[in-house]
């Protein structure tokens, strides 16, 4: 009898930790949680994110505070999530860039999409528009080809990309792969400023995601000729999907939270749950709407598929087009 008083005891005790660690977890978050946003202010992933933080910070109830930490392509925001505590306090908005593209443009990546990092939800999905400076003689995809190929001198197009193995300058490198056409890339440090130039006529052609092109899509300095969703966007009926001219050419942007690795479960499945109801409510389904994105949830292992998928996809497209950064 007192040896299983005895047992009764131990077990006891041992199970005390445990509950204690299970019930910390539950009280998440009892502090403001950082959301690193790995590109400059004004493109799509800013706008994303901005939109999200202050519905789920309500929705948690603890502030969601946005940090901008731009630079190298977003490696260096994303390096620093990655080496964060996993605790659920720092998490990052990736994209199809930081997460599935980088691996393959950057020999030396600090850090690894998948093995450093716990997927926590897909949050958007938006694609991109192409458009061309108003000045320039074209007025629907077929010509743009037309007019690159007819050139006397190759590259005499260019077109502007918010930087080397962006969303915009590989989209640019598949439409050019498929079609034939040619364009020289000139690079920038985001979309802002690369829309600076397009409106100004100090570069020809610009594919961008929707969140930072949308507001310029009425300037009479411009011509939008595109969309690269398999299909036309309701919102935007008069434009033709690219694929209706160029047969299989198709790039969506996506952009999802994740924590480093080793975050635990419940801390994740707490944010999961979170980001469902954030992306579920009116207020954020208007204000996605408005900057032409798409709110789109995914369980982790969701992600994760989609993640996997599109590092060898994109691997392809960096490798045709010579694209590497140093």
């Amino acid at each position: 009898m007192r040896k299983n008083c005895l047992r009764f005891a131990m077990l006891a005790l041992a199970l005390v930790p445990a509950f204690g660690h299970a019930a910390s977890e539950l009280k998440f978050p009892e502090r403001p949680i950082h959301l690193v946003t790995p590109f400059p202010p004004g493109g799509g992933t800013d706008a994303v994110a901005r939109i999200l933080a202050d519905k789920l910070g309500n929705e948690l109830g603890q502030p969601v505070i946005v940090e901008n930490k731009g630079g190298a392509g977003g490696t260096l925001g994303t390096n620093i999530a990655a080496k964060a505590a996993p605790d659920g306090y720092t998490i990052v908005l990736g994209s199809s860039a930081t997460h599935a593209i980088n691996p393959s443009l950057y020999p030396n990546l600090t850090y690894d999409p998948v093995s450093d990092f716990t997927p926590i939800s897909t949050v958007a999905t938006t694609p991109l528009l192409l458009m061309v400076n108003a000045s320039l003689p074209v007025q629907n995809v077929s010509d743009l080809i037309e007019l690159s190929k007819s050139k006397v001198e190759p590259d005499s197009l260019t077109f502007a990309s918010a930087g080397v193995g962006s969303a915009q300058h590989l989209g640019a490198e598949m439409f050019k792969s498929i079609t034939g056409a040619t364009f020289l890339h000139i690079p920038y440090k985001g979309a802002g400023p690369a829309m600076v130039d397009l409106l100004a006529g100090h570069v020809d052609v610009m594919f961008d995601t929707m969140p930072s092109a949308l507001p310029q899509v009425k300037s009479d300095k411009l011509k939008v000729l595109g969309i690269s969703s398999p299909a036309r966007n309701r919102d935007l009926p008069d434009i033709p999907a690219i694929g209706e001219s160029v047969p299989n050419y198709e790039v969506v942007t996506w952009y999802g939270i994740f924590s480093p690795k080793e975050t635990p479960e419940p801390i994740v499945q707490k944010l999961n749950d979170a980001i469902k109801a954030v992306l579920n409510s009116d207020d954020v389904k208007r204000q996605f709407k408005e900057a032409g994105i798409e709110p789109s949830w995914s369980t982790p292992n969701a992600l994760m598929e989609t993640l996997q998928q599109d590092i060898p996809k994109w691997r392809s497209v960096i490798e045709n087009s010579g694209a590497r950064i140093e």
